[in-house]
């Protein structure tokens, strides 16, 4: 019985898989060998855009699942890891992310100065104040990629 419970669960979740529309990470890549499992994950759990809806870079409204990363650059590099991921992390990840089907489609940054004028971007700017370290965010961004 056990196993017809087992079998049912994995049809279940073989047909559930593609399922997510949206994705969320955060503070997950602290060593440069974890980037090829979390896109590997990520691309097998967002929904595939419909063929009527893709486009050739993902971008299209209705297309594929998205992926939103908050990334700050402190990932640990091991011996052999690749030297484009030493000198640029961030656009490394990003051109990882290609290869499994997941582009960018914008990176949000914490602000550089507060504004005084009362607008969004001031309330934005509030963030920054919220973080002990004044440079906790430095080169940090949250990556916004689309399931192609």
């Amino acid at each position: 019985a056990d196993a017809d419970a087992d079998a049912d669960a994995d049809a279940e979740y073989a047909t559930t898989t593609d399922q997510f529309d949206i994705a969320l990470a955060t503070d997950v890549l602290y060593d440069v060998d974890l980037i090829h499992p979390l896109f590997t994950s990520v691309s097998k759990c967002l929904v595939r855009p419909s063929s009527s809806s893709s486009s050739s870079d993902g971008s299209e409204e209705g297309g594929g699942g998205i992926f939103i990363l908050s990334h700050i650059p402190r990932a640990c590099y091991n011996e052999g890891n690749p030297p484009e991921a030493v000198e640029d992390l961030e656009k490394y990840i990003i051109d990882e992310a290609v290869k499994y089907g997941l582009h960018l489609v914008d990176i949000v940054r914490p602000p550089k100065k507060k504004k005084e004028d009362g607008d969004a971007s001031f309330r934005r700017a509030e963030i920054s104040d919220w973080t002990p370290v004044a440079n906790s965010f430095v080169g940090g961004g949250i990556l916004i990629f689309r399931r192609a």
